[in-house]
């Protein structure tokens, strides 16, 4: 991936340079152009100047052209031109190479010269089939005041401007390596910094998946979407370790549990065989105690089952009127408890709103309200109460029971404990409701009534 990445940004970074480099290059070489022809054109004009006197002169004197033909010789040694001075009718008369470009010439067939001769300032490019290359000339007019005394023409090859464009710009050359180089090295850190944290997540995925469920990634103080990507790695991380030991706690608890249960069953079954050829009566005892425990197998199963339902379900959480649904128990468990000689009545306020996984306040009150009924005496009753507290709804199941201890209150949510060990029962339903209620973010708890026998068992549910 750091390879993907750092090409990425090396191809990035070389098409900028590319783009910008070629932009700046193609100024840089019109501009250079353009101050080379204006120097020539300027030394076009101070040639002008020096030989306006003998273009003048209707008898110049040999000497003159001598030194002007020196000068103008000199100049085109000096600057790689070749130097061309003609009349106010275009006939050569002083040239810095008589071999190729000789004295007398008529010149007014060249354009530059013709432009020249009325008065313009002509440059350009074209082809010689002389010097087999691109030519470049110059042709200025001398003048002074109304009259044009001739022209001067300054030619070159284009390697001249190429020349001078290539000692100009060979500092871009310079500038891109550099810049070239600089983002290589930029683009290394940055995907360092890009991948670590990837790669840090990779570590310790590994870890989680070699079984080392403690692997956790440090606190991210990078960017926005690391620091999230990390915290949901922690998250994961913190669900996959709680699930693992939920998942063992379970298998230790299921095999303990359903270890007793099992033998006794064994036990019974062997008793009622050795039993048949005695008596039936024995034998249907036997029978009997062995269906029972079958039925308390199944219950614990069922509620091993639910548990693990409950650990490994979704956490959504709702808004539920807890005030409306205790009502609802209430009504459903009072055919029940009558059967037994047993009151059961509501007592709270008429509406609470509150937080709660869906079903979760059904189960949580009905698991209550069967505790109730199942340890209370006949004759005696099952107040439930609701009442809105300042953020919180509070259900209280009160009954007239035996009642626990405040040890005892403590110890009862735990899987499978239970206060009297001969008494019908798994052990898991005070369990299932303390998982739901934390599912919901829910609290709940047993306490000993103060004066009378009997438990409150308490469920806080958050307001909405």
């Amino acid at each position: 991936m750091r390879k993907l990445f750092l090409a990425s940004l090396l191809g990035l970074s070389a098409t900028l340079a590319v783009g910008q480099g070629y932009i700046t290059y193609d100024y840089v070489v019109k501009t250079e152009q353009r101050k080379v022809i204006t120097e020539f054109e300027r030394d076009a004009f101070v040639l002008g100047g020096r030989v306006e006197e003998f273009l003048s002169d209707p008898a110049p004197l040999d000497s003159a052209r001598t030194t002007l033909t020196n000068l103008i010789t000199k100049y085109a040694d000096s600057k790689g031109t070749e130097v061309i001075v003609t009349d106010a009718q275009g006939i050569s008369v002083l040239t810095s190479n008589p071999a190729e470009l000789a004295v007398g010439d008529d010149f007014t067939n060249r354009p530059e010269i013709s432009a020249a001769l009325v008065g313009n300032v002509s440059s350009g490019e074209r082809w010689s089939d002389t010097l087999q290359s691109n030519l470049v000339y110059v042709a200025v007019p001398i003048i002074s005041g109304s009259n044009i005394y001739g022209t001067v023409r300054l030619s070159f090859p284009h390697g001249g401007i190429d020349t001078a464009v290539a000692a100009q710009t060979q500092f871009l050359w310079w500038v891109g390596g550099a810049a070239i180089l600089l983002s290589i090295v930029l683009s290394w850190v940055l995907s360092g910094v890009v991948i670590r944290p990837l790669r840090r997540i990779e570590k310790q995925t590994n870890s989680l998946a070699a079984g080392d469920f403690s692997a956790r990634l440090p606190e991210a103080h990078g960017t926005s979407e690391i620091a999230s990507l990390t915290n949901a790695f922690n998250a994961m991380a913190d669900k996959l370790e709680s699930l693992i030991r939920q998942q063992r706690a379970f298998a230790a608890d299921a095999s303990h549990q359903l270890r007793t249960p099992l033998t006794a069953l064994l036990l019974r079954l062997e008793r009622a065989r050795e039993s048949l050829p005695k008596t039936a009566n024995v034998a249907n005892d036997r029978i009997a105690d062995a269906e029972a425990e079958v039925e308390r197998l199944n219950a614990i199963v069922e509620g091993l089952l639910a548990i693990a339902r409950a650990e490994g379900g979704a956490s959504t959480v709702t808004t539920v009127d807890v005030a409306a649904i205790a009502r609802e128990r209430v009504e459903s468990w009072r055919a029940l408890a009558e059967e037994r000689g047993i009151t059961m009545a509501y007592d709270g306020d008429t509406t609470a709103m509150a937080r709660a996984i869906p079903s979760a306040t059904e189960q949580i009150i009905d698991n209550y309200i069967d505790n109730a009924i199942a340890h209370s005496p006949s004759g005696t009753a099952v107040l439930v109460r609701v009442r809105n507290a300042s953020s919180s709804a509070v259900v209280e199941v009160i009954d007239s029971g035996s009642g626990l201890t405040a040890e005892q209150c403590e110890r009862a949510f735990d899987r499978f404990w239970r206060a009297d060990s001969t008494s019908e029962g798994t052990g898991l339903g005070l369990a299932i409701v303390k998982h739901l209620a934390e599912l919901g973010g829910a609290t709940v708890s047993l306490a000993p009534r103060a004066r009378d026998s009997g438990i409150i068992a308490t469920a806080t549910f958050p307001t909405a």
